[in-house]
């Protein structure tokens, strides 16, 4: 029962399970010598989360995930986690590290799991003994009692990044923990939730020496998008009437939010690398080697160049004011309670125009069947509209909305900004991205109400 052949579309992992008190190693008995045990998850998952249900079906112990390393191929892949409840299956043997074969741990390997078993990880989330902290900060820091240590349900665990939700006799609550490169989420959230945490959980204690806080659990969170039109329509309008409201109390906060960690996508900043940007866009297209999507010519976007220019020089003078932007916005950043929506992991938070979180919430109205899709769509901008009125023109609003569908898709584009000058750059799948976000930008540009209010004729 050692090795497992791997199926398309799951990933095996060598599993490093330690007693907490004893720093032994769990293993199987082989022909004299001692196995790491091995489970296979989803490729396409959170490790974490999967692992640990995975370790519980096949070998009926709790474990929680203190790192995970796995090759850029996932051709080996290995997890080191620390037991939670008593062994229970028989056919695994409490040994010392140095027992394993060695054909079952790389050097490197050895050498980290070494490091986790003398409570030496440079991570404080990857050493033994870390949930036990966790559990006392979170019974500390909220007043309630933890209903069973076997009841931790892990959505993350890797090195510095740790996402655990803990379960107490009042409620649910999440502990996350982030590191480099996005050790800014915390305050960044901490910020927000100050400015406005009526839409985002609730703030209840951070821990500094971890970069960790700890959220109030009390929103559902959106596992998938309604499949039913008047489910997904009312759900985007809530998320868009909370998402307005949110972003209107971040006005006049961008230099807080900057000095906070988020980052800049202000007109200006968007409008000054437009030209590297897709100076890129054009390398990236003359890499593409796939003949299935079409490429953009070198002429055309120069057209989109200048388009893209006009469309910032057109949103200057409507002057719609800097708000918060969520860079990330997909339904598992969604909770929803009692008609209102909280959003969560802000490590994509941006300072910028606000219609770029309105377009990118717009997306999901894409699934929506054809007869209802252009009516919810109308619906949809006519009540952030309304809800935008409140700070701004609405006239400009609805000239804001012929240029937002570009911005918002160029936006994902420019992300973070500083990355073309990084090794991304040259990541095939960071030129694929690219490539679609540049089609998007490209389609984007041809809607012939936008042409017309720039005084651009439509192009072919």
């Amino acid at each position: 029962m050692g090795k497992i052949a791997a199926a398309p579309g799951m990933t095996e992992y060598r599993v490093v399970l330690v007693q907490p008190e004893s720093h032994g190693v769990l293993a199987l008995r082989s022909a004299g010598s001692y196995r790491l045990p091995c489970v296979r998850i989803p490729s396409i998952c959170r490790p974490a989360q999967q692992l640990q249900k995975a370790i519980q079906a096949m070998w009926g112990v709790r474990a929680f995930i203190l790192d995970t390393c796995a090759k850029s191929d996932c051709t080996s892949c290995c997890a080191v986690a620390e037991l939670l409840s008593p062994r229970i299956s028989s056919d695994l043997e409490e040994v010392s590290l140095d027992q394993i074969m060695s054909s079952d741990l790389t050097s490197d390997e050895r050498c980290e799991c070494e490091l986790r078993l003398d409570s030496e990880s440079t991570s404080p989330m990857a050493r033994l003994g870390w949930i036990d902290e966790a559990l006392s900060w979170v019974v500390s820091a909220t007043g309630q009692r933890i209903q069973t240590k076997n009841e931790i349900e892990q959505m993350n665990g890797r090195g510095a990044f740790t996402l655990v939700r803990f379960q107490t006799e009042g409620g649910d609550y999440w502990l996350k923990a982030t590191g480099e490169p996005n050790a800014h989420e915390l305050p960044v959230t901490a910020s927000l939730s100050g400015m406005c945490g009526e839409y985002l959980p609730e703030f209840v204690d951070s821990r500094p020496e971890w970069n960790a806080w700890l959220m109030s659990g009390q929103a559902a969170a959106i596992s998938e998008l309604p499949s039913e039109p008047l489910g997904l329509f009312n759900l985007l309008n809530d998320a868009i009437e909370s998402m307005a409201e949110l972003q209107m109390r971040t006005v006049g906060r961008e230099q807080d939010l900057l000095e906070a960690g988020a980052f800049d996508q202000s007109l200006q900043a968007l409008a000054a690398h437009s030209g590297e940007m897709f100076a890129f866009v054009e390398e990236a297209m003359i890499l593409q080697t796939s003949t299935r999507a079409h490429r953009i010519e070198k002429s055309r976007l120069r057209e989109i160049t200048e388009i893209f220019e006009t469309i910032c020089e057109r949103l200057e003078v409507l002057d719609l004011p800097n708000t918060v932007v969520h860079g990330d916005m997909n339904p598992g950043n969604i909770l929803t309670k009692s008609g209102q929506c909280k959003f969560i992991d802000w490590s994509e938070a941006y300072v910028g125009n606000p219609l770029i979180t309105f377009e990118h919430l717009l997306l999901f109205n894409q699934g929506t069947p054809s007869g209802y899709r252009e009516s919810n769509a109308h619906k949809l901008k006519e009540r952030y509209k309304a809800k935008m009125s409140k700070i701004c023109d609405p006239h400009a609003i609805d000239e804001c909305l012929l240029y937002s569908p570009v911005l918002a898709a160029y936006s994902a584009l420019y992300g973070r900004g500083g990355w073309l000058s990084t090794p991304i750059r040259n990541d095939p799948r960071r030129q694929a991205y690219v490539r679609n976000l540049a089609r998007n930008i490209d389609l984007a540009a041809r809607d012939p109400q936008l042409l017309d209010a720039l005084g651009v004729s439509v192009r072919a």
